[in-house]
């Protein structure tokens, strides 16, 4: 079955049925730019603000040692960082390459989102840009250090080949997102320059198949619940150049993906071993939370701290105060044997002291038991 069709097939039941889009699952970060497909954008940003993803990406790009970042290892680490702003705006970078200094930033802005009541069918549309900062040269596999015009006698640049101009590469993408009883799906189609259409003048080194029109990409996705609290994603998608697909499966916070770049390609390494035109398995690990809450969440722990010195020192008044009362008590008990004026003065004296160390241990132990049943100080409340 043709790629194609295959993406109409696993796509068609998401338009069967569009529903409420506001419960659609989030999307996870994409192998080199943020929140996406695999390697598409979609016109989606996280509706809670201060949303943050961090990811670390690996992809086999040729032949050699399975163990990540050993001399001669096939696999290509890219690890970036996205924040969601006002569910609007998304920024963050990606560092392609250590060694090389190699890094390039991102942002996206939702500029219209799919409405949860009335013309349910208009999509969400959203403009971006990637790969800024990086350099000219920069392909589309965005390793850092290994290009496809390598590929080429002389790295091509003898030749004035290579140049790929993706700094920044400009998008716009819009998205339907559809909803069923419990999962959702999604369809995305978008158009961008740069390394979405820019082949570098590589011809066939950079790209023998897989196009469907020059800077046209477009996508698909099914979100299943397959937990209380965890989520399957499948999805399949072309970025301009290639068939990719990929699955993702989310547990609370962490997600673990699984994807296939190149499909319409050779599995093999071609002898000339350039980066481009063979199909390649990439892995995918990331992490998502909310930075108010990992700010709130400092600060509970901070005020949950204070808490137990709180407490502890007022346990060691407590103590010190029973130990006083337990004193003056015994004093009293030897004055009051007294008949003189002197005895009687001392005794009343001693009452006192007493009345007001007894208040004062009811207070702290008012305030023990307070901090106990709470697990840490109220709010307002003078410490």
């Amino acid at each position: 079955m043709p790629l194609a069709r295959r993406l109409a097939v696993l796509l068609l039941p998401a338009a069967l049925s569009a529903q409420d889009p506001r419960a659609a699952t989030a999307y996870g970060p994409s192998l080199l730019f943020g929140t996406g497909l695999v390697t598409i954008p979609v016109a989606w940003v996280s509706p809670s603000p201060g949303d943050l993803f961090a990811a670390i990406s690996a992809r086999a790009i040729g032949e050699g040692s399975i163990v990540p970042r050993a001399p001669g290892s096939r696999w290509d680490m890219t690890e970036s960082l996205e924040l969601h702003l006002a569910g609007r705006l998304a920024l963050g970078a990606s560092l392609y390459s250590a060694a090389h200094e190699a890094f390039g930033a991102y942002a996206k802005a939702l500029l219209f989102k799919q409405p949860a009541e009335g013309a349910r069918w208009i999509p969400s549309i959203a403009v971006g840009v990637r790969n800024m900062g990086s350099s000219a040269y920069q392909d589309r596999f965005a390793t850092g250090g290994v290009r496809a015009v390598y590929a080429l006698p002389d790295s091509g640049h003898a030749q004035g080949l290579g140049k790929i101009d993706g700094n920044p590469s400009v998008y716009a993408v819009m998205t339907r997102e559809f909803l069923f009883e419990k999962n959702s799906a999604s369809v995305s189609l978008g158009y961008g320059n740069g390394l979405f259409a820019n082949s570098g003048g590589l011809d066939t080194a950079y790209n023998k198949s897989g196009t469907i029109a020059r800077g046209l990409f477009l996508g698909g996705r099914v979100a299943l619940v397959v937990g209380p609290v965890s989520t399957l994603t499948l999805m399949a998608e072309n970025d301009g150049w290639d068939w990719n697909a990929g699955a993702l499966l989310t547990f609370r916070h962490v997600s673990v993906g699984l994807y296939m770049t190149e499909l319409e390609e050779s599995m093999s390494v071609p002898a000339s071993k350039p980066v481009a035109n063979f199909s390649k398995v990439a892995l995918l690990l990331s992490y998502n939370a909310s930075l108010p809450d990992i700010i709130r969440g400092s600060l509970q722990r901070s005020e949950a701290a204070e808490a137990q010195v709180e407490m502890k020192r007022l346990s060691q008044e407590i103590a010190q105060r029973t130990v006083r009362v337990n004193e003056m008590q015994t004093q009293m008990a030897t004055a009051r044997q007294g008949a003189d004026q002197a005895a009687a003065a001392e005794a009343a004296a001693l009452q006192r002291r007493l009345e007001a160390e007894r208040a004062a241990m009811k207070k702290a132990s008012d305030r023990l038991d307070q901090l106990q049943r709470a697990g840490k100080p109220p709010t307002g409340e003078p410490r």
